[in-house]
C-alpha cells in the first residue's frame, strides 16, 4: 500500500502524541505513589502520635482512679465516723430513711379522702404523729437528709390536721310530737334515748329548756368527740375525768374541768352520761 506524505504525517504525529501521553501516564503513576508514600508515611506518624497520647492518657487515668479510690475511702471513712456519731450503720440509716418514706406514704393516702373520713380516721393521724415524734427523737434524725424529711413530714402532717374538722354533724329537724328523748331514740341518730344529752350539749344555743323543743327548729346530731371534747361514759365522775392522760392527767384538777362546763353541770357531785364535756387547755 503506497502512503502518501499527508499520511505519513500523521502517523508521526499519531506516534509521537502516543509517547507523551504514556510518558505522562508513567510520570502520573510515579507522582501518585510518592503522594501516596507521603500520606502513608503522616498516617504512620499521626498513629504512633495518637499510641503515645493514648499510654500517657491511660497513665493519667489510672492516677485519677487512685485519687478517686482515696477520695471515696476518705469518704466512707468520714460517714462511718458519722453512723458512729449517731450510733447506726448505713444498713441502719436506709431503714430509717425508709420508716419517713412509709410515713410520707401514709400522709398522702390520708390527705387524699374527704375531711368527714378524715376525722372518722383521726386516730390514723394521732398514730402517724406519734410514729413522727418517735423518728424525731433517734440520733439520726439530726443527719441534714434526714432533718431536711422530718420537717418536710411536719409540715404535711400540719396541713392534714389542719384539713380535720373539729367534728362532723348531720342535722336533724324536729318534727310535731318530738322531743330530745324520741330523737335520741330514732335508729338514725343514736338509737339509745339515754344520748338525749349529746344533742341537748350541742344544741344548748338554742334550747332554752331541755324539755320544750319545737318543730322546725334544725339540730346538729354529733357524729364524733371533738379533740377537746370528752363523751361521759358511766359511772365516770369529775375527778376520774381529770385524771385521764387525754383530759388533765390530775385528778386534783377537777375544778378546772368543772368551771369550763358549768353550763351545763349544775351540781359538780352529779354528772350523765352522754354529756359533752369541754377539755380546758392546760
Amino acid at each position: 500500500m503506497k502512503v502518501t506524505g499527508k499520511a505519513l504525517i500523521l502517523l508521526l504525529a499519531l506516534s509521537v502524541l502516543m509517547l507523551a501521553v504514556t510518558g505522562y501516564a508513567q510520570e502520573e503513576r510515579k507522582i501518585k505513589k510518592a503522594d501516596y508514600k507521603l500520606q502513608l508515611a503522616d498516617w504512620q506518624a499521626r498513629d504512633t502520635a495518637a499510641n503515645d497520647k493514648a499510654v500517657t492518657l491511660e497513665g493519667e487515668v489510672a492516677s485519677l482512679k487512685k485519687e478517686l479510690d482515696a477520695t471515696q475511702g476518705s469518704i466512707d471513712a468520714t460517714w462511718t465516723e458519722i453512723y458512729t456519731a449517731v450510733g447506726t450503720d448505713a444498713a441502719g440509716v436506709d431503714a430509717y430513711r425508709q420508716n419517713l418514706a412509709g410515713i410520707d406514704s401514709k400522709i398522702d393516702g390520708l390527705a387524699a379522702i374527704s375531711p368527714e373520713d378524715l376525722f372518722r380516721r383521726s386516730a390514723e393521724v394521732d398514730a402517724l404523729c406519734a410514729e413522727l415524734k418517735m423518728a424525731k427523737e433517734s440520733k439520726i434524725g439530726n443527719l441534714t437528709e434526714m432533718e431536711n424529711k422530718l420537717a418536710e413530714l411536719k409540715g404535711k402532717l400540719t396541713a392534714l390536721k389542719a384539713k380535720m374538722p373539729a367534728n362532723i354533724f348531720d342535722q336533724y329537724t324536729v318534727a310535731e310530737g318530738d322531743y330530745l328523748w324520741k330523737i335520741s331514740k330514732n335508729e338514725e341518730i343514736y338509737g339509745d334515748p339515754f344520748q338525749w344529752i349529746r344533742i341537748y350539749n350541742v344544741n344548748k344555743d338554742q334550747i332554752k329548756d331541755p324539755n320544750l323543743i319545737f318543730a322546725e327548729q334544725v339540730f346538729n346530731i354529733a357524729r364524733g368527740v371533738a379533740k377537746n371534747e370528752h363523751l361521759v361514759a358511766k359511772g365516770e365522775y369529775l375527778q376520774s375525768i381529770a385524771g385521764m392522760a387525754k383530759v388533765l392527767g390530775d385528778p386534783t384538777k377537777w375544778t378546772k374541768l368543772y368551771e369550763a362546763n358549768k353550763d351545763i353541770i349544775e351540781d359538780p357531785s352529779l354528772i350523765y352520761p352522754y354529756q359533752v364535756l369541754t377539755i380546758p387547755k392546760q
